[in-house]
């Protein structure tokens, strides 16, 4: 059987001649393994990797608000750093100048089921995970909208808790 490549596996360039063949193959050999070990590391799909608490990251996600309860949509996004002046200003800044970026650290909001939130709220929760923005718009959206016209409904009242013994049958 021919060895398999990895489309992750980036070939190595060596600028002098390798001494012997068996060279070759041990420096491939350790730099696959090495490349496949990080490879591995990566977050599995639908999963988060380790998240640093004090460094929010802008995303799609969906969390709990409470345990046992219905997935909400939340979003954290970066609040544009641009300078816009009052309208009442007649000495203002011109503008081509308006948009030009703060020299400070960027600022996050977060909201949660359309309503604003603090950023940490989201960002700490265990429940987090990340979605892709087709996820997050159908939750936003039409399930949201779906939930309103039926109150009985678990997506409905996102602070209880399901009780699946309460549910109708699915058929």
């Amino acid at each position: 059987m021919p060895p398999r490549i990895l489309p992750f596996i980036a070939p190595i360039r060596i600028s002098h001649p390798p001494a012997a063949a068996s060279e070759v193959a041990y420096i491939t050999a350790n730099v696959s393994l090495f490349t496949v070990s990080r490879y591995r590391e990566r977050p599995f799909a639908g999963r988060m990797g380790a998240r640093i608490l004090i460094r929010p990251e802008p995303g799609f996600y969906v969390m709990r608000l409470r345990s046992g309860a219905p997935l909400v949509p939340a979003i954290i996004y970066q609040i544009c750093p641009m300078v816009i002046p009052e309208p009442t200003t007649v000495t203002g800044p011109h503008p081509d100048e308006w948009c030009r970026p703060l020299d400070r650290s960027p600022r996050f909001a977060a909201r949660v089921d359309g309503k604003r939130v603090d950023v940490e709220r989201v960002w700490t929760a265990r429940s987090l995970r990340q979605v892709s923005r087709d996820e997050f718009d159908f939750r936003a959206g039409p399930l949201r909208r779906w939930a309103r016209s039926n109150p009985t409904a678990p997506e409905a009242q996102p602070y209880r808790p399901v009780d699946l013994t309460a549910l109708p049958p699915l058929f």
